[in-house]
């Protein structure tokens, strides 16, 4: 794996590479809101092995790549995707996408021209399915509220960590010796007085909320022109109302499309979390790859 910057337009842009043996073959990882390009370490070596050569984004403002001001919505994801492409002279490569990378890739796909830098594939990861402003009763106000991170800026680096002890029980990874915990803290900056803060503020986070409740993720679908294919997550157990909720609306989202497209390729995956590339690396890997075959 190497780690490299990329001069853009208007943007410093880091991302992780895999050298794959097979020229020409590539797949371009996108990672999720308030994530980061190292979320894709699992899965990235299996895809190498298979010939492709990997890239893992940072999008700006999150991970190692700047964070400039200016708008945070799909258009400018949209922009600097293109540009990374360009300057890496990739050619239809394979675009994979998690939750709100997802969504990126979607709407790439939609909206870009059919140059050479065309997608030959877009492969979503529990994401690009749900279209916010569709679900029953659904307003800005409750989605606002809903999706706003918590304030952890200034959190003590050991209270986090001792968060952190909860969530290990669900990630449960492919390989039990495998450590997420420092995928996650390349989310933050840790300061001196080891306390962190998230590498994505508050008010862009909520910039990309809002374009995430104004993108029209049906419609999308309608432009599209490669293979698309969905793998959702399906718990092993619900435990809250929050998360039987967003089970609900992935189900019922995944059927509205399944019967506007029908050639649309859905699949969940049992016995899983939302953070797939952490959990089931291998196994994405492998269905990342089956349906490349096809591309």
């Amino acid at each position: 794996m190497n780690s490299s910057y990329l001069l853009l337009k208007d943007l410093r842009l880091h991302y992780l590479r895999w050298q794959g043996s097979q020229p020409g073959r590539s797949a371009v990882l996108l990672h999720g809101l308030a994530s980061n390009a190292r979320i894709w370490e699992w899965v990235a070596p299996h895809l190498a092995q298979a010939g492709y050569t990997v890239y893992a984004l940072d999008a700006r403002g999150h991970g190692l790549t700047d964070s400039p001001g200016g708008s945070y919505g799909f258009e400018t994801f949209r922009r600097d995707l293109d540009e990374f492409l360009a300057a890496c002279e990739l050619e239809n490569p394979l675009l994979v996408g998690h939750s709100w990378g997802a969504s990126v890739a979607l709407d790439y796909a939609a909206q870009a021209p059919r140059t050479p830098r065309y997608p030959c594939g877009i492969f979503l990861v529990d994401g690009g399915v749900i279209q916010m402003d569709a679900l029953p009763g659904a307003t800005w106000e409750t989605t606002s509220q809903r999706l706003a991170p918590p304030r952890l800026a200034g959190t003590p680096l050991g209270d986090f960590l001792r968060r952190m002890d909860g969530w290990r029980d669900a990630w449960k990874p492919e390989d039990p010796g495998a450590d997420p915990v420092p995928i996650i803290l390349a989310n933050f900056d840790i300061d001196e007085n080891e306390r962190i803060y998230p590498r994505l503020t508050f008010e862009r986070h909520m910039q990309i909320v809002r374009a995430m409740w104004e993108f029209q993720t049906y419609q999308a679908y309608e432009t599209v022109r490669c293979p698309v294919r969905l793998v959702l997550a399906q718990p092993a157990a619900v435990n809250t109302e929050q998360e039987q909720m967003y089970l609900d609306a992935r189900q019922r989202s995944a059927a509205v499309l399944q019967g506007r497209y029908p050639g649309l390729q859905v699949q969940w995956m049992a016995d899983s979390i939302h953070d797939l590339p952490l959990q089931r690396p291998a196994s994405l890997a492998a269905e990342i790859n089956r349906f490349g075959r096809i591309c």
